[in-house]
């Protein structure tokens, strides 16, 4: 078993203030999201990049803040995938790509743990894939009712049920 590491949505949408999705303290996230990035290249893990673009204003297609965040932008050698839906799986071709990963551990990092990281974990886990989410590499967008925390927490919780949680320290030293 190996493993593969996917991005999820780590896009400007979420690091500029004043943006509907951006997260309040989205630093520290980021800061595990990159030290597991270098950790994946340096193995020679296979790293999947998804970006969610869509029609509109937010995450539009011609809207800057649908960039990646500088340094999370994919290299050569590594796949990119977009889609326009909560799931990763809603890219027929993520979802041919991550057949061929069936027998490998599939660690996540991203945004938002709410809506894409949960969607994608729990459609995975439906097609028989095997899930590590690093809670600390990944956040979720505040709500009218909970903050950035209180809602990420909520999330983890959740993806417990579907995937080993862990958190960047503990990847690292693995």
């Amino acid at each position: 078993m190996g493993r593969l590491l996917v991005v999820i949505d780590i896009q400007k949408e979420y690091q500029t203030p004043g943006r509907p999705y951006h997260i309040a303290g989205v630093e520290a996230s980021l800061a595990n999201a990159e030290r597991l990035l270098v950790h994946a290249r340096q193995r020679g893990w296979p790293v999947v990049h998804v970006k969610h673009l869509q029609d509109g204003e937010v995450f539009g297609r011609r809207s800057p803040y649908s960039d990646y965040i500088a340094g999370f932008e994919p290299r050569p050698g590594e796949s990119e995938y977009v889609k326009g839906d909560y799931s990763c799986y809603s890219s027929p071709e993520f979802a041919a790509r991550m057949k061929r990963h069936l027998a490998d551990e599939v660690v996540v990092i991203g945004y938002g743990s709410t809506k894409c990281c949960l969607a994608t974990i729990v459609d995975g886990y439906h097609r028989d894939q095997k899930f590590l989410f690093v809670r600390d590499a990944s956040n979720a967008k505040r709500s009218e009712a909970f903050d950035e925390r209180s809602l990420h927490a909520y999330a983890t919780d959740i993806l417990a049920s579907y995937a080993k949680i862990t958190d960047t320290a503990a990847l690292l030293k693995a």
